[in-house]
């Protein structure tokens, strides 16, 4: 299977992760314009952050909200692992060097040992 040159995907018809139907009924999406893929850009009340902007427990599953990221940062973004003090791994994607390094200023017990995205 190819991966979306847009995407990042190797499935076209993967859907929103956390009540598809749902998020595809009442959220705003982007659609792929290569694959066609539906992806959940739309932001959250309280905060106004977007689904993108947390951290994923997989580097597969952030590779699926990847292209939002670039298309509201208007900029290639990358995903980064990201280990807590317990050890705990996760993945989350910010648009350059100088943003994980504020987000690591701001959460003492996180860390990235390569300081460089893994995607």
């Amino acid at each position: 299977m190819n991966v979306c040159k847009e995407c990042y995907t190797e499935g076209s018809r993967i859907t929103p992760l956390l009540n598809p139907l749902d998020c595809l009924k009442n959220h705003t999406q982007y659609i792929c314009g290569t694959c066609g893929r539906c992806i959940c850009i739309e932001h959250d009340e309280k905060r106004g952050l977007q689904r993108w902007n947390f951290p994923f427990k997989t580097l597969e599953i952030a590779k699926l909200y990847l292209r939002v990221a670039d298309y509201t940062m208007k900029k290639a973004c990358g995903i980064y692992e990201i280990k807590s003090n317990k050890g705990r791994v996760s993945y989350k994607i910010f648009a350059g060097l100088e943003n994980l390094q504020l987000f690591l200023k701001k959460n003492k017990n996180k860390t990235c040992e390569k300081m460089a995205p893994v995607f």
